[in-house]
């Protein structure tokens, strides 16, 4: 069966930070992988252009990168054109599956990019959504474990952005460069299985899953 990967993600960071998992464990069953980011941001351009060639160069894939290049914190006022621009990007004679924003999210660039997601969600086999720090009461039902050279790729990825030139209005409550950041499905993992596989996670929620 014919299949693609899209990736529909709000912000430059996004993906490292809770997507790489996800990548790691399915990219093979793929015909191919997209990466949809919509906003854009100067400081961490070239930051996630490095990023995606060592992720690129570790798997041994291309992977068809696009940014909707719209501003950050402004989703919802371009909310239309963003949706436009995506669905023009998806390509409706293969079988897709959507990984995108969780609509418990307190991120409104998270929510927008859920909601426009969610109008193919009957066009997908599967559609999937992603723990990130905005989440709150995340109902995670898939977790996926990481090597410890995912792992390390993972980390040196989220460490060569500079929490000094992160974009926001209070510049309080990170915690970028921590454990809670580049481990963080674990603590969701520790409180629902008792026997362990690996010592890193990520997790998601699943809404559909059709094989």
């Amino acid at each position: 069966m014919k299949k693609d990967l899209i990736f529909f993600i709000g912000h430059i960071d996004d993906f490292e930070i809770s997507c790489l998992g996800y990548l790691f464990k399915n990219y093979h069953k793929y015909d191919k992988v997209n990466i949809f980011i919509a906003t854009s941001w100067t400081l961490k351009r070239d930051i996630w252009k490095e990023n995606l060639k060592i992720i690129e160069t570790y798997l041994k894939i291309a992977i068809n990168y696009k940014n909707f290049g719209y501003k950050q914190r402004r989703l919802n006022d371009c909310f239309d054109d963003l949706k436009d621009d995506f669905y023009k990007s998806v390509d409706f004679n293969q079988r897709v599956d959507i990984v995108t924003h969780d609509n418990d999210d307190c991120h409104t660039d998270h929510i927008a990019c859920h909601n426009i997601a969610m109008g193919l969600f009957k066009y997908t086999n599967n559609f999937t959504t992603i723990y990130s720090p905005s989440s709150r009461s995340f109902k995670a039902n898939y977790w996926t474990g990481l090597t410890k050279d995912e792992f390390a790729i993972k980390k040196m990825c989220i460490d060569k952005y500079n929490i000094k030139n992160e974009q926001s209005y209070t510049k309080l409550g990170y915690y970028m460069q921590s454990e809670s950041h580049y481990n963080i499905g674990k603590a969701y993992y520790l409180e629902n299985f008792v026997h362990q596989d690996f010592d890193f996670y990520e997790t998601y929620r699943v809404l559909k899953h059709l094989e």
